[in-house]
């Protein structure tokens, strides 16, 4: 079975079973009323809990229509404020660890420029919601999952099924797409769910599971399923109009296992000469042989280095679980000195000197981005883009500190929004790599505090 998979039906009674067959995360929705078509798509606490008891990790998508047939009136601000405000109800009942993703419908093709900006105005709605508490995720095509990601109101693009939407074939050719949904739908024991195909370098796209050494869940992959992620490179369909053969070897002398339809997705795990060796349920593991001649590549050739699918966030927060701080007296911690050297370092590499920009440059950096590679705090000021009108969890800080026209300053990544101050996490904090509260525009100690800008990479 695939490692991810998404259903409108419950699946807690068979969470043991499904995690023996293979699949690693499961998908449940989120809603206001179940409809007499589908009793059960609302997740209840109960299978929340024997899905995350089993070992399996838990994703959460909200629909109660998505704007399905065309009716986009389900897809404005209002309704977007509606429905975030019950995705947190049940969140928050179910115990939803902070974080985690929450992603929302759009099941209908959305094109036409009206549309896409209603569809913009209920993220962003949704987004202003969940802000500090939850990841947002959006469900449709490829055009949709552009314009609300474009517009920084999401975090994570998941595909539909449906590859003849706007915009899907060519979100597929690049690296932007979270998760791809695989039709046509599969059943298990009768119920029916879909196939889920992860994208290369979205290891964690919002999901959570329980910890065996604490009470609080744990966010982003299993190990099998990051191992089955970086596997994968090659993201392509059947293109032979009368099927294809899956055989058990790379040659017309090995025997067929299967006739493939045309369309059907796979994964291309090697070549060998003519031949590509596939995943068809993508969980890492060969199905067999199809002839690479009539294999239509949608996507593929990114980079899979285990910290990509990580953010600079991820990588502070990392930091802050190995309780870094600086070194009394005249030694240097040697993994300050080391934030230092991911920057042009010209005041040197002590830890008495200045490490803030130093700490958010390496953890950039160590999530494949290119920072500013300076040790001053301002040099962040014009870096990505400014998100300081819609700030998320993550992103960039920027401070001035002491007088305006001066040079000193400081940086972080923000956490929360506390009215006149911000929640920053970041380096050379009491010396440490800490959480600790900033004035936008006030006194600290005996230092002036001024907020430049929150910027997004």
């Amino acid at each position: 079975m695939h490692k991810v998979i998404d259903s409108p039906w419950e699946l807690g009674q068979y969470a043991n079973e499904l995690k023996a067959e293979g699949v690693e995360t499961i998908i449940r929705y989120y809603n206001h009323t179940n409809s007499n078509k589908l009793p059960q798509k609302r997740i209840e606490k109960a299978e929340y809990d024997n899905i995350l008891d089993a070992g399996l990790s838990l994703a959460i998508v909200f629909q109660q229509r998505g704007g399905a047939g065309g009716n986009i009136g389900d897809l404005d601000a209002e309704s977007g404020a509606r429905d975030a405000a019950r995705a947190l109800d049940l969140a928050e009942s179910y115990g939803q660890p902070r974080n985690s993703a929450i992603y929302f419908s759009v099941d209908h093709d959305y094109y036409k420029a009206p549309d896409l900006a209603s569809i913009r105005a209920y993220f962003q709605a949704v987004s202003q919601a969940l802000l500090g508490r939850h990841r947002v995720g959006v469900y449709g095509s490829g055009a949709v999952g552009a314009a609300v990601r474009q517009a920084g109101f999401a975090d994570f693009v998941w595909l539909a099924a449906a590859t003849g939407w706007s915009g899907t074939k060519d979100m597929l050719k690049t690296d932007q797409w979270a998760l791809y949904q695989v039709h046509p739908p599969l059943a298990y024991k009768g119920v029916g769910y879909d196939g889920n195909i992860v994208g290369g370098k979205w290891k964690d796209f919002g999901q959570f599971r329980a910890s065996a050494v604490s009470e609080a869940p744990m966010l982003g992959a299993s190990p099998l399923l990051a191992a089955a992620v970086e596997i994968h490179s090659e993201l392509a369909e059947v293109s032979a109009t009368g099927g294809l053969n899956l055989r058990r070897g790379p040659g017309e002398s090995f025997a067929v296992e299967k006739v493939l339809a045309l369309g059907t997705p796979l994964t291309i795990l090697e070549r060998n000469g003519d031949w590509a060796k596939v995943d068809l349920n993508g969980d890492g593991a060969a199905d067999g042989y199809t002839h690479a001649t009539f294999l239509k590549v949608l996507s593929g050739g990114f980079p899979l280095a285990s910290t990509v699918g990580a953010t600079p966030y991820d990588k502070a927060r990392e930091e802050l679980a190995e309780g870094v701080a600086e070194v009394p007296g005249s030694g240097n911690n040697p993994r300050i000195v080391m934030y230092h050297k991911t920057t042009n370092h010209w005041s040197g590499t002590d830890d008495s000197v200045a490490w803030c920009s130093s700490f958010v440059n390496y953890c950039v950096e160590q999530a494949g981005m290119i920072g500013t590679d300076r040790q001053d705090a301002r040099s962040w000021k014009d870096w990505g883009e400014d998100a300081s009108d819609n700030p998320r969890e993550g992103d960039i800080a920027v401070f001035a500190r002491g007088p305006a026209g001066g040079t000193n300053g400081h940086v972080g990544f923000f956490v929360e929004d506390l009215g006149a101050k911000l929640k920053i996490l970041g380096g050379n904090q009491g010396n440490r790599v800490c959480y600790q509260n900033y004035p936008k525009n006030g006194d600290l100690g005996s230092e002036h505090y001024k907020l430049l800008g929150i910027r997004r990479g």
